[in-house]
């Protein structure tokens, strides 16, 4: 009995070890005619693989591509039309380096132990789809990034899972992106954008990294429906916009951050039907341009709804819930303005220690002159048309009720002119 277990375990072992070196990748590359499909069979090969021409490299479960040196596992230069599917990669620099490509698709790949997972530059038509990057839990400064892309041009992002790295998504001098459905956390940036434009930034979740995006002198870029949480470090931003030009930061819920939006230097900027919830400051303008807006959104339990510089920017159609104004005329907004300025507010978001004297009279006191003065003096982070939510809640189910009568009244006109038609 125990030579059978004994000889059961050297067989596992065995094969636990097992690499295919009878299948040559390079030489099946080499070999193949363009177009060909290569399927690689299950187990673990040691290389530095180069592609050249129109070629899918398909991995059966369990495939695994780990690199020699300091070498990329697959290189891929000067080509059209190459797919990378269903293998793990592993190795000491980069997993992936992709140079001059027409037509590059990357899907259900596994990237660990690496430095940066995937470089693509001067490429084109690029599709990246369920990639999965996990970095080690070192500085930032000895990390690469996840996904790096220079130079290219209509590029797709989506449904990767990026963990500890130092950028999830760097893009450098890109047009035409979309990046969606993506997960990035415990790094330095989730999306960085740079010198790029017309970008789309959809259905992310940015989650405890320093800044969830970051986005740079880039221009025509459309942020919906992300969700950025918990980043609370010194210089923690949910969104950072640093010299942007037309921007619609929309549908995104932002919370639990140090700030939840800053805006520096960045002209005609849009921000739409956000939720931002417990932020220390919601959101920050310096050096924005007049033509900047904030407008319908919902600000609730933030510390410090916004602040900026002199020049400020347009609050307008916001809820904010430290709002103590009436509504006489019961059209759902309130009467007086809403002034968003706080002078305890600023102290607290520069010491949290005074967050403890947030209800105090003092404090009161303080708030209620510091925007009395603002109404008299200032139109800057002055909202005239500040919304009540309950308010709005009324005029959903009072819209609600018209479209359930009126679909009835198709139903029920729909039966009559179908049983007079079975009568006939």
């Amino acid at each position: 009995m125990v030579k059978k277990i004994g000889s059961v375990l050297l067989f596992l072992l065995f094969m636990s070890q097992t690499v295919y070196a009878d299948f040559d990748i390079q030489k099946s590359i080499d070999k193949a005619k363009p177009g060909a499909t290569i399927t690689i069979p299950a187990g673990q090969y040691e290389g530095n693989f180069v592609l050249t021409k129109k070629i899918t490299l398909r991995g059966e479960q369990g495939t695994e591509l780990v690199a020699l040196g300091d070498e990329p596992v697959l290189r891929i230069d000067n080509t059209a039309t190459v797919t990378i599917e269903n293998m793990t990669l592993s190795g000491n620099k980069q997993a992936i380096v992709a140079s001059g490509v027409d037509g590059l698709e990357l899907r259900y790949l596994n990237i660990k132990d690496i430095h940066t997972g995937v470089h693509i530059q001067r490429s084109k038509n690029v599709q990246i789809q369920h990639i999965e990057v996990a970095g080690n839990k070192e500085h930032y400064s000895n990390k690469g990034n996840g996904l790096a892309i220079f130079k290219s041009e209509d590029v797709v992002v989506e449904d990767a899972n990026i963990d500890h790295v130092q950028d999830g998504i760097y893009v450098e001098e890109v047009k035409n992106l979309l990046v969606q459905n993506n997960k990035i956390s415990n790094s330095r940036y989730g999306t960085h954008f740079m010198y790029s434009s017309n970008a789309q930034a959809f259905h992310n979740t940015y989650q405890n990294n320093v800044t969830g995006l970051m986005i740079m002198m880039t221009s025509d870029i459309s942020i919906k429906s992300n969700h950025l949480e918990n980043h609370n470090g010194l210089n923690g931003y949910g969104m950072l916009l640093y010299d942007v030009q037309q921007a619609v930061v929309e549908l995104n819920t932002i919370m639990n951050n140090r700030t939840g939006v800053a805006l520096q230097k960045s002209t005609g900027i849009q921000i739409e039907c956000n939720d931002f919830r417990m932020n220390q400051t919601a959101l920050e303008g310096m050096k924005v341009d007049g033509t900047s807006m904030a407008s319908n959104n919902i600000f609730t339990g933030n510390i410090m709804t916004a602040r900026s510089d002199q020049q400020g920017f347009l609050l307008a159609n916001n809820y904010y819930d430290d709002y103590s104004g009436i509504d006489l005329e019961n059209d759902g907004i309130g009467d007086v303005p809403y002034v968003a300025v706080s002078s305890f507010g600023q102290w607290m978001v520069r010491q949290p220690v005074y967050q403890y004297f947030v209800a105090s009279p003092s404090v009161v006191l303080l708030t209620s002159l510091d925007q009395q003065i603002n109404k008299t003096e200032n139109t800057v982070l002055v909202d005239d048309a500040p919304k009540l939510r309950m308010k709005q809640i009324t005029k959903i189910n009072e819209m609600n009720f018209k479209q359930l009568l009126i679909g009835l009244l198709i139903v029920i006109a729909s039966m009559c002119l179908w049983k007079r038609g079975m009568m006939e």
